[in-house]
């Protein structure tokens, strides 16, 4: 998936492979670097071991401390860094411009290598990854994770525990340190690991910036246009054939759960566009017609290795009873031969989705998918047919299902460290009849669910924008009103009733992206032709739900700090369910045709513009049987210039990596720790996130006014950052649409000001932050 204008692997002495890739269509540099040793490795008497030591390197080597780390470093460049244990690797990856990929590098090079095991960073971090238990044990997705994990025979690691918490590691932090240093020792060999470099840049580009970093090799070897999978392999995968039903708050469905051998793994992605397809005649829709339910779907990749992928396939959305967890099994089964009979020119349709939906990564999950196998960058005549793909459809011969219920009296079972509710019980198998026919594969001609008639206007009025182009195409944008949002209950309800229609402007190879951008919903769909966006909005009016519940924030204080996060846009508007719209093509009769339809949605319409009102939301919750409290905020910048903006930026990039320091490798507040710049409302400001389990709100509020009364501002000034960009959307068209349309407002009329200096900035973001300006969410 992608493409590689060039690919070089160098070996370097006593070190790691290294891969050094040019790919254009990533913006920035990225690295990846895999070590073969996961949890599964770990040793049975200090579980959670490994994911500390993943948290232990961060604290630095020997080169580069404090804030002169690879963290705090990436922060201030702007650019973005991670990390993950698995069961049979430990990933570390970040991205950055091009020009700072050697200093990047070096970083990381050095906390891998040599780090720094210090008795106080151990202390701190056993303390975090608590803080983290306690969030992973409340995810309704880890709970189900667990229980099936539970369930495996072989290997049987995956049923121990691994995340890690304070009663595993103990109190004896001597010998938790000695289990660290020797697990370190055996696991990271540098011989055993792999670095992949990707950027624009080409390879002898990048060769000349970080050769000095592994002493590489003058002559690179070729690159295996088809390498086996980066992680460990494992015999395999068994468990016990079981149907789980799970108690789960909030997460009705079921899950169907197999082992897949695949020989080549870069048909997974192609794999997961055949599964996740909402389009009419696809395995979702098929399911969801046959049980009167809008159902959701996605995948939970858990595990991975040279020969095999274990996977749930999750339908979610309603309660399934046992008939209808039998109707869907024997569904799935239909749809899977029906799948393993898949034609080239559609087994090509898939790949080509797959291959757009990746080039959207951000460039350094692009390249983690790359390098463990998943995302290939070459194109063979063999991986253009899809034999592979069918060979490893007709592997699957044992399923587990996981059937999940909001209201069921079933036991609590210990597993994985968690406490989870569901029974196991062995799968029974139905009888079944088989009818391939219920299925569609794409491409085909203009599948709908009916003959699109001409539709006119209902009386309602849309105040729809329009703008004349005359280079070709037509596009709309479909977002909430200015000052206003949804809810996170409308949101899912519109996902899943309109899914069918964007998969099929995907298959009609139009564009559709439905997502938070800037802290905004966009829907915006672009085709061609304008007879393809007719018939789009013909199948959107009879998708469109006929009831929506009326969005409310009620209840926002039980939500998990994930879901609060995608709700803050809600939290901090003016007013819910306005929509305004907007067009742009190449004839007024076009939009009028367009407007005259677009009145058939149950909608409250405002006229499009930017969102010019004050912001000033402070809201309290209680949330009954929580053990934490918990901090969101977003404090506009006071911009006059666009100078002033310039200033806040650095400003922002600076509080990004002292913040986390102070407040989380120094005062220990908790796991999740953030203050980072965002957009809201069409509006720059900075977004402050807090979640601790042993403070009060009032007592995070005060740690943060200290923090920032405190902040000492370098003398040398700071880091200059020229990207004023807002959140990418992934997609150029879109954002530059966004920048020409909905300008976020930089005062540059004052342009030439000088009376904004960092001094003065961070002393009204501080008065700010004082008096709880802006839009404040406490949860107790």
């Amino acid at each position: 998936m992608g493409k590689i204008a060039e690919a070089r692997r160098y070996c370097s002495s006593s070190g790691p492979e290294v891969n050094i890739e040019q790919i254009p269509h990533l913006q920035r540099a990225a690295v990846v670097w895999i070590f073969p040793v996961g949890s599964h490795q770990e040793p049975k008497e200090w579980p959670g071991l490994a994911h500390l030591t993943e948290h232990m390197v961060f604290s630095g080597g020997e080169q580069f401390l404090e804030q002169q780390r690879l963290m705090p470093w990436v922060q201030q460049q702007g650019g973005r860094l991670n990390a993950t244990t698995q069961q049979n690797y430990t990933a570390y990856y970040f991205e950055v411009d091009p020009a700072d990929l050697r200093q990047g590098l070096l970083r990381l090079k050095d906390m891998l290598t040599a780090p720094r095991f210090a008795a106080a960073d151990l202390l701190r971090e056993t303390a975090v990854i608590d803080e983290e238990f306690r969030l992973y044990s409340r995810s309704p997705h880890a709970l189900a994770s667990a229980a099936l994990h539970s369930q495996i025979e072989h290997p049987s690691a995956f049923a121990e525990f691994h995340i890690g918490n304070a009663k595993a590691f103990g109190n004896d932090m001597t010998a938790l340190g000695a289990a660290l240093e020797h697990f370190y020792t055996q696991g990271y060999a540098l011989e055993r690991s792999q670095v992949w470099i990707a950027s624009p840049l080409s390879c002898q580009q990048q060769y000349d910036a970080v050769a000095d970093c592994f002493v590489l090799s003058d002559t690179p070897s070729a690159i295996d246009p088809q390498p086996a999978s980066r992680v460990v392999e494992s015999a395999a995968i068994g468990w016990q054939n079981w149907q789980g039903e799970i108690c789960l708050a909030k997460q009705a469905g079921l899950g169907i759960t197999q082992v897949i051998e695949m020989s080549r793994l870069s048909d997974w992605p192609i794999f997961v566009e055949l599964m996740t397809d909402t389009a009419p005649g696809s395995l979702c829709q098929v399911i969801s017609r046959r049980l009167g339910h809008h159902l959701s779907v996605r995948v939970e990749r858990h595990y991975h290795d040279n020969q095999q992928i274990f996977f749930t396939l999750w339908l979610e959305g309603a309660d399934f009873s046992e008939a209808d967890a039998q109707r869907s099994l024997a569904l799935w089964q239909q749809w899977r031969i029906a799948a393993s009979q898949l034609s080239t020119p559609q087994f090509a349709h898939y790949r080509q989705l797959a291959q757009t939906e990746a080039q959207r990564l951000p460039a350094m999950e692009f390249l983690r998918e790359h390098a463990l196998g998943f995302i290939f960058a070459t194109s063979t005549e063999e991986e253009l047919i899809p034999t592979p793909l069918q060979q490893a459809l007709s592997s699957i011969n044992d399923f587990a299902l996981l059937r999940s219920r909001q209201e069921s009296a079933i036991q609590t079972v210990e597993c994985q460290g968690l406490a989870c509710q569901f029974q196991a019980s062995p799968l029974v198998m139905k009888g079944m009849t088989y009818d391939h026919d219920t299925f569609i594969f794409y491409p085909q001609s203009h599948v709908t669910s009916r003959d699109v008639l001409p539709i006119t206007a209902s009386g309602c009025h849309v105040p729809l924008h329009y703008e004349y182009d005359p280079k070709g195409g037509v596009s709309m944008l479909l977002r909430p009103a200015a000052g206003a949002a949804i809810s996170d209950k409308v949101r899912a309800i519109l996902t899943q009733s309109l899914s069918p229609v964007f998969s099929l402007v995907r298959h009609a190879a139009g564009k559709v992206i439905w997502q938070q951008v800037n802290g905004n919903d966009l829907l915006f769909i672009r085709f061609e032709q304008f007879a393809d966006l007719h018939e789009c909005i013909a199948n959107i009016i009879e998708y469109w739900p006929s009831e929506l519940p009326v969005s409310s924030i009620d209840g926002y204080g039980s939500l998990s700090l994930r879901e609060l996060l995608q709700n803050v846009p809600s939290l901090l508007a003016e007013k819910l369910d306005r929509w305004m719209v907007s067009f742009i093509g190449p004839t007024q009769h076009d939009a009028e045709i367009l407007q005259g339809m677009l009145s058939n949605l149950p909608l409250c319409w405002q006229r499009f513009q930017v969102d010019k009102q004050p912001l000033q939301q402070n809201r309290v919750y209680q949330a009954p049987g929580s053990d934490s409290a918990t901090i969101v905020a977003f404090i506009p910048y006071p911009l006059t210039s666009y100078r002033s903006l310039k200033v806040y930026q650095q400003l922002a990039g600076y509080y990004e990596s002292a913040f986390y320091h102070q407040l989380r490798e120094v005062e220990a507040v908790g796991y999740a720790v953030a203050c980072r710049q965002r957009v809201y409302r069409d509006r720059w400001g900075l977004q402050i996130i807090l979640q601790s389990s042993h403070f009060t709100t009032q007592q995070l509020h005060e740690r943060v006014g200290e923090f920032f009364h405190r902040l000492t501002l370098p003398e040398k000034g700071l880091t200059v950052l020229t990207d004023v960009a807002g959140e990418s959307s992934g997609d150029e068209e879109l954002d530059r649409y966004l920048r020409a349309h909905l300008p976020l407002e930089t005062g540059k009329q004052n342009d030439n000001a000088q009376d904004c200096t960092l001094a003065r900035g961070h002393a009204a973001l501080t008065e700010q932050v004082k008096g709880k300006q802006g839009g404040w969410i406490f949860i107790e």
